[in-house]
């Protein structure tokens, strides 16, 4: 049984999908929708956590593969033109080609990916998806200590469109509109012939109507509760959890319910610090769907002048007991249907549920979808220092030894380079010092030399023989527990002799101590003549290589360029000691 998850935290409720995905087939397992209870944000990050920790990290679901979503809304949206189309280059270059449509914030504390609307032969169109690197951190943070840790985060957005990829696989071709609507927004996401080309998400002002707001009297004094800390997870929950209360689920019609509709700027006095006495005017179902219309029609002017769409999808069960499937149809003059993941997708579940998901749980069956492989894009916000890691505890002992025979490997492949004689020194130089320094690291002491021309490695393999003549067990080491590492080695050195002869690089030094990081990080740094001949080293590397993954960062050094190759160990070489 392969399980994955997919959790949609929307104002005050959270959404569980399961998957048990094979081979064969796909089925849903689960639908679990909960109130997140707590009259404090803190309080409410606690709920949150019980009702995560419960229903993920516990008996046969332990260990569950889990992708997470930040909501549109708070994303930072761009439409750009990049003069490339392989994914690779767009991968290594959407930093620096964001940074001019993201005004008023430093590139370096974004996190940014993107989807790929449309390509001709020298260019691509990309939506670009970009995060505040905080946001991102304490969106993580409340998943800690609940053994709960999403592998992927994405966008509700784009799960939405995998949701409804699966589900319609008839409709994949043509111009389809989704609209979801629940209390508090309704995203939208416009889909071209399987691609995403637009996203927006907009609030929608929808709140159940209590009694009008009270003052206080004066001689009394309300207690405030701590405010959280700033930037803590209860801080940012909280503002989440502050811009829509969803009403407690109860059997009754949509139509004896009162809806406000306010404007852009009311809705922002809404959010202010403080401010929480306003009164709600209701308004009919009609009025709000008016306004649905109309945000539509403004929203996707542009894109409807010049191809009609084909279809409506309608998602939500706010969308649901407003009828938008009527109304949008004939407002729209096209075809519209509700949503209904659960019934293209098999499923294990009793008939509740199974209403329920197909009301609301389309996002949390999509981020499922997502991270088993099966949706629509690959979009994922867990990059840099939130990238996911998987953790290779066998692979441990043998990660500073990795080092060793990494850089004696090293040596051999430089005499057989391009470069002048006096390169080649320099460079036996510099991994001669760190090689040293990675025996110190390994053993506590400087290395034993018998002679001036004696390798360092010949000392490793003599201490390391001396250990395994030791009494004691636990001193016991063999060399050949390591010895499968040299295909990585060769995997490493050979991807960058594979550039062209003209833009081999000049090495300047080898650092392998970050493998005993917990982000498990080997560097590697050389001199290039130009940012050309950069790209083509980490690109022969990237291209060759069947143990890492590459990360160029490229820095002006004098007349020439500083390449540091960053080399994190793929999961799939966590078998590479295995016997």
């Amino acid at each position: 049984m392969a399980l994955h998850a997919g959790i949609e935290i929307d104002g005050g409720l959270v959404r569980i999908a399961v998957l048990d995905v094979t081979s064969k087939q796909t089925v849903l397992v689960d639908f679990i929708e909960e109130t997140i209870l707590g009259d404090t944000a803190a309080e409410r990050v606690e709920s949150l956590r019980s009702i995560l920790q419960e229903n993920l990290a516990e008996g046969d679901r332990k260990g569950v593969e889990i992708a997470s979503s930040i909501p549109t809304r708070l994303m930072t949206l761009r439409d750009i033109s990049v003069p490339f189309t392989k994914d690779e280059v767009i991968q290594k270059t959407i930093r620096y080609e964001s940074e001019g449509h993201i005004p008023g914030v430093s590139i370096d504390d974004l996190i940014i990916d993107y989807l790929k609307c449309s390509e001709t032969e020298d260019s691509a169109q990309l939506i670009i998806g970009a995060i505040d690197k905080e946001a991102l951190g304490q969106h993580l943070e409340i998943f800690k200590d609940t053994g709960v840790d999403p592998a992927r985060v994405e966008i509700d957005g784009t799960a939405l469109a995998s949701a409804f990829h699966v589900a319609h696989e008839e409709m994949r071709t043509g111009r389809s509109l989704i609209v979801a609507m629940e209390a508090g927004h309704t995203d939208f996401a416009l889909l071209e012939e399987g691609r995403i080309i637009r996203l927006r998400s907009t609030a929608n002002h929808m709140r159940v109507e209590t009694s009008p707001s009270l003052p206080a009297p004066e001689e009394a004094v309300e207690e405030v509760a701590p405010a959280p800390e700033p930037g803590s997870a209860e801080e940012e929950f909280g503002q989440l959890f502050d811009e829509g209360e969803t009403p407690e689920l109860v059997e009754t019609s949509f139509e004896e319910m009162a809806i406000a509709v306010v404007s852009d700027e009311e809705f922002d006095q809404l959010q202010a610090p403080g401010v929480r006495d306003v009164s709600q005017v209701p308004v009919s179902s009609d009025d709000m769907v008016a306004r649905l219309i109309t945000e539509i029609q403004r929203t996707f002017a542009g894109y409807l002048l010049r191809n009609p769409i084909d279809r409506i999808i309608v998602s939500g069960k706010v969308a649901k007991d407003l009828d938008l499937v009527s109304h949008l149809s004939e407002a729209f003059d096209v075809p519209a249907q509700q949503l209904r993941i659960c019934d293209k997708v098999e499923s294990s579940m009793g008939l509740d549920k199974v209403d329920r998901c197909n009301d609301s749980g389309a996002i949390a069956v999509g981020l499922a979808l997502g991270i088993a492989d099966q949706g629509l894009t690959a979009f994922d916000l867990r990059k840099e220092e939130f990238r996911y890691e998987r953790r290779f505890a066998k692979l441990v002992p043998g990660l500073i030894l990795l080092g060793l025979i990494l850089c004696f490997s090293s040596i051999a492949h430089l005499v057989s380079s391009h470069r002048e004689q006096q390169l080649r020194m320099s460079e036996y130089q510099a991994i001669r010092y760190n090689q040293t320094e990675i025996y110190r690291a390994r053993f506590g002491e400087d290395p034993k030399l018998r002679g001036a021309n004696t390798s360092i490695v010949a000392a490793a393999e003599r201490k390391i023989n001396e250990l395994k003549g030791g009494s004691s067990a636990n001193k016991r080491t063999r060399l050949d527990e390591y010895l499968p590492i040299v295909e990585m080695i060769e995997d490493v050195t050979k991807g960058v002799a594979s550039a062209r002869p003209e833009v081999y690089p000049e090495w300047l030094s080898l650092d392998i101590s970050g493998l005993k990081r917990k982000d498990q990080k080997s560097t590697a740094t050389l001199r290039v003549s130009d940012a050309v001949a950069a790209n083509s080293v980490a690109g022969a590397l990237e291209s060759s290589s069947k143990f890492f993954r590459i990360e160029d960062d490229v820095k002006e050094d004098k007349e020439n360029k500083k390449l540091t190759l960053n080399l994190f160990l793929l999961p799939s070489a966590s078998g590479a000691r295995e016997r």
